[in-house]
């Protein structure tokens, strides 16, 4: 059995960043996905017109009132993974908007310790730019990268990037800073997922609390080839030939 680890900032970053590569091989028998994820939403925009009809009782909460964004956006997230393959998934319990340099070893030690418990083949995160510009992604990226280095366990980190074409420009006003994207040469890894297609959407379509942003990015990506880009920015134990187009290139499983 080969394992990816992916660790990301906020619910939807599976769906909304490279779905269309997890449900590829979230549908394979010979791969096993873990999610780890650093908040659970809490600084989401809640989507008022689409606000989910959720029973207390499935929340626990017995008060309706006291359902938050981010209850909403746990469940999503629970939701979008099993449309998606992903095996389990772990918050880690920072909360959104908050991953600054005050807790960075702290996450390092939560994200080496899922390491050392999953043993992963594969570790999938953020791009040093975040995708979008968040500076919650970016963080991720930089502690993952970070714990990937301090241990022995992985035989590849790879980046999710979108490149300079296949970037969306009305995104500019996004965040205060949407980052332009990467050339094509940088792009070491291509996962086309045509047959997923229709599962991705699916996935992100759980999102519906943030509902104006999954019909943004949909509308986008029907635009765009059914592609996710990565950049394979550290890996050993292995020879790594380019350009890929599987993730797990070159590795013999560690359960094998």
């Amino acid at each position: 059995m080969k394992r990816m680890l992916a660790v990301f900032a906020h619910p939807d970053d599976e769906a909304f960043g490279p779905g269309g590569m997890l449900a590829n091989y979230g549908q394979r028998e010979d791969v096993e996905i873990h999610l780890l994820t650093a908040t659970r939403g809490e600084a989401g925009m809640w989507d008022e017109e689409s606000r989910l009809k959720v029973k207390g009782e499935r929340l626990k909460i017995k008060n309706k009132e006291e359902i938050k964004i981010h209850h909403i956006r746990v469940e999503e997230l629970k939701e979008s993974a099993k449309v998606l393959g992903i095996k389990k998934v772990e918050f880690l319990d920072y909360v959104d908007g908050t991953l600054c340099n005050a807790i960075y070893h702290e996450l390092a030690g939560k994200i080496t310790k899922k390491m050392e418990e999953f043993n992963p083949d594969v570790i999938v995160t953020h791009d040093r730019l975040g995708w979008s510009g968040h500076l919650d992604h970016c963080a991720v990226s930089m502690i993952t990268t970070y714990a990937f280095l301090h241990s022995t366990i992985g035989k590849k980190l790879y980046y999710y990037c979108i490149t300079k074409e296949y970037r969306d420009p009305t995104d500019d006003n996004y965040f205060i800073y949407f980052p332009e994207g990467y050339d094509k040469r940088d792009v070491t890894t291509r996962i086309e997922y045509t047959p997923y297609w229709d599962r991705r959407i699916e996935a992100m379509q759980k999102h519906q609390s943030q509902k104006h942003d999954v019909d943004s990015i949909v509308k986008w990506l029907k635009t765009k080839p059914k592609i996710d880009t990565f950049i394979l920015q550290r890996y050993r134990g292995i020879t790594a030939k380019f350009p890929e187009s599987d993730l797990f290139e070159g590795i013999i499983s560690n359960s094998d």
